[in-house]
Parts: structure tokens; sequence; C-alpha cells
């Protein structure tokens, strides 16, 4: 079962930063799901979506039919983007940067799942999506692992590779699948504003983690303001 593709994104606000330590207040965080932490794939149609939007390149290569699984949580994260931001804001207002995964390119687990979520959602548009956040080292997914590195060793590891110098929309989105600590969208956040200047950077994520599940409080039009 599929999560339903929401009319609104949510927004991270007063009530709910605080549970993403590393963002900031001023920090300009939206999601479309709640995924809940600690909890089987098989709690909530949104653990089933973020469980097999993970499922890793060595996993599919054991057990191809898992790609059919993984291949539908892109597909209806690509749908829900493309649904709620729309064409004129996508193609007008923004440059997508996807966040990389927890493995480096050459790692038998580097997964680009993020770019393939952009791509498909703006397949047939005029969209500027790049790719440019880099890791110089694999290293262990935060999820799978309680030796998590801090911002700053994280940022240490993470690269800009863009030689265009700077974005080409009003808007730079960093997009990811899960909030939890904010702490890799502070790191693309840095490096981003670092080579581009003074450019307004949003985070978008298919969820954020939540403890329980209580529902968010306050919705966000269908369409970003400026």
């Amino acid at each position: 079962m599929l999560p339903p593709i929401p009319e609104k994104l949510w927004k991270i606000d007063e009530s709910t930063v605080g549970q993403h330590f590393s963002l900031r207040a001023t920090d300009q965080c939206y999601y479309f799901w709640e995924y809940t932490a600690g909890k089987r794939y098989d709690f909530s149609p949104t653990n089933q979506l973020i469980s097999n939007l993970k499922i890793k390149p060595t996993q599919i290569a054991k057990s191809p039919g898992r790609n059919r699984w993984k291949q539908q949580a892109i597909d209806h994260s690509a749908a829900a983007l493309r649904r709620i931001l729309g064409q004129a804001y996508a193609e007008q207002r923004a440059t997508f940067i996807p966040l990389p995964g927890s493995k480096a390119a050459g790692d038998p687990d580097h997964d680009d799942r993020m770019l393939k979520v952009l791509q498909h959602a703006f397949q047939g548009w005029a969209v500027d999506v790049r790719p440019v956040l880099e890791l110089t080292q694999s290293t262990a997914a935060d999820h799978e692992s309680t030796a998590r590195l801090s911002y700053e060793e994280l940022l240490a590891i993470t690269r800009l590779n863009d030689s265009s110098g700077k974005a080409s929309r009003p808007v730079v989105v960093i997009v990811d699948d899960v909030l939890t600590s904010g702490k890799h969208f502070k790191v693309g956040q840095t490096l981003i504003s670092g080579q581009y200047g003074n450019v307004d950077i949003r985070g978008l994520f298919l969820a954020r983690c939540i403890r329980d599940t209580t529902a968010a409080t306050e919705e966000f039009p269908i369409v970003y303001t400026d």
C-alpha cells in the first residue's frame, strides 16, 4: 500500500523544528509524509514507501524481483513531486539538487535514488536538476548505525562539484528522502551558499521522521511562495 499523495506540502514550523535538532527556526523545509522511526516497513504506508526506496543495489543484485518495489517507490515519489510542485514552479523558480546517499560513487551500494526521483518527476519539463553534491568516501547510513557522523565530519567528506558557480533559478531546493536531524540538509546548505552566494535555499523531503503518530499541525500551499 502506498501513502496517498497529499493536496499540500507540510512545513517544518516552530512546533516541529525542535524535533530535527540540526535545523534552525529560519530554515525553510517542507515534506509530504511522516515516517515513524523504530517501526517495521509494514507499520504504515509511508514506512513501506521509504523502506522500498532504500532497497540497496546489492540487495537487488541478489534478488532482482525487489527492483519492482524500489521502482514503484521511485514512481510514486516522483508523482507526488510532479503533482504538488507543478510545471510552472519547477521550470521557472527552482534549481533542484538531490542529496547523495551514504555511499560514494564506485561503491557497490552507491544509490542515486533521489536523482532518479527528480528525473522521473520532471520528465519532459525544462527543469534544472543538478546532482552536484558528492561524497568523497562511503559512510554507514545513519538509519543503520549508532556511530553517526557529526555535521563537521560529514561536511569534511562532502563536496559541491559545479563548475558553473551559480544557480540558474531564484530558489535552490535540496531534495532528500527522509528528514531526521537535518544534518545532511545543513551540510548541503553550507556548501551551496558558499559557492552560489546569497541564494534562497529550501529543503524538500519525501517524509520527516517522527517518534510517534502525531500529525503535523500546519499546512503549506500547494505552490511555494517567494
